[in-house]
């Protein structure tokens, strides 16, 4: 007699064809691993749950989903009436709400984020590698079940019957498990978005960032500053008007330290990348110190990179000292980009070394995960 599964039981199907049974065992033993690695997460998990419940009892969590979803999804104009009656279900929690974000941000900006962080990535990839094994099991019995109608053995088609139902219950399983690692994603990316159309924008004064590291922290250093600022003033690419939220952020930005050997910092500055009321250096003159060229993007899309992040930092240093101190100037700089120099910029760090002969420049390009720097010297 066949031995009911407990609800957190995993064990194949009693009736598989002698091909399938094996692999479908070991699939469902890597996947009992994968609980257990599942367990080490439960900590970060549980605290996602507490942020998202925090934040739908500020007024959101007595909206109907359908609401909130279309909020999110339609143009303001289309969406007014949805916008007014959740404005008024946030009433007064409404600066509360804010504050949340203001606190969280860095994990909200993770979670609603398009990709997972790696932690999860690794899980999410293994999860789906024995999801793919139980779906090629279903496609193997489903195979021999409709072999057996054929052949009209009644007996067979109640076997694999019984096997396939059975392969689709565990499959249904695995994967509401798997969703428990992404479900607060997909509810952050639509509370944020929601908290953007209802939320007024927060105001900045530029001047008040200062001492930008020239790291990926000096990046979220950045991101900070000018979370919930107005996208319509400080344009990051991402929005161009409403509050400023950094999920899908295409715009590279660069950072430049400059010190000279005493310590004394002579020039540290952010850029983004383009033309449009973009934070940070202003735009390099079409006639300045510096030449830019025709170049690539990541995209193969080929134009003149005058605007870039890079160019407008390096166009900013050669402005802050005077042409009869070059030669003589002796000084340390990192410039920090998001993604790597271009051939234009590069040849533009060139020509600024050429122009300070004793300045000493680090480039270091991206995340202190992928970190790849390279550092030029001139001599002393």
């Amino acid at each position: 007699e066949e031995v009911p599964l407990r609800p957190d039981e995993l064990r194949p199907p009693d009736e598989l064809p002698a091909g399938q049974a094996e692999a479908v065992g070991k699939a469902l033993d890597r996947w009992q691993t994968l609980r257990l690695q599942v367990q080490t997460l439960r900590p970060m998990l549980e605290h996602e749950d507490r942020l998202m419940q925090d934040i739908l009892d500020r007024g959101l969590g007595s909206e109907d989903r359908k609401t909130l979803r279309k909020l999110a999804s339609v143009g303001a104009r289309d969406a007014e009436e949805e916008a007014a009656q959740v404005v008024e279900s946030v009433g007064q929690e409404r600066h509360r709400l804010q504050e949340i974000l203001m606190q969280n941000h860095r994990e909200l900006l993770e979670l609603s984020a398009t990709t997972a962080s790696d932690d999860k990535k690794e899980l999410l990839a293994s999860m789906d590698g024995v999801l793919e094994e139980l779906k090629k099991g279903q496609d193997a019995v489903h195979v021999e079940l409709l072999a057996a109608k054929d052949k009209e053995d009644m007996s067979s088609v109640r076997s694999y019957g019984r096997a396939l139902n059975d392969l689709k219950a565990l499959t249904r399983r695995l994967d509401c498990e798997r969703r428990s690692l992404t479900r607060n994603s997909a509810l952050a990316t639509l509370l944020v978005t929601v908290c953007r159309r209802i939320l007024p924008v927060r105001h900045i004064d530029p001047n008040e960032l200062q001492n930008i590291q020239a790291s990926h922290e000096g990046y979220l250093q950045i991101l900070d500053f000018y979370f919930f600022s107005d996208a319509s003033l400080y344009c990051f690419g991402e929005h161009f008007s409403g509050p400023n939220w950094f999920t899908r952020l295409k715009r590279n930005v660069a950072i430049l330290s400059v010190e000279e050997h005493d310590g004394k910092l002579a020039y540290n500055s952010f850029a983004v990348s383009g033309e449009y009321k973009t934070p940070g250096a202003v735009m390099a003159p079409e006639v300045g110190p510096l030449q830019s060229i025709e170049a690539e993007d990541e995209n193969g899309r080929v134009f003149d990179r005058r605007h870039d992040a890079e160019f407008k930092l390096l166009t900013g240093l050669c402005g802050k000292i005077p042409a009869c101190d070059r030669p003589n100037w002796s000084a340390s700089a990192t410039l920090w980009s998001k993604k790597p120099l271009c051939r234009s910029c590069a040849g533009a760090v060139k020509q600024v070394e050429e122009k300070f002969p004793r300045l000493r420049i680090k480039i270091v390009v991206g995340s202190p995960t992928a970190e790849e720097s390279c550092e030029s010297a001139a001599p002393t």
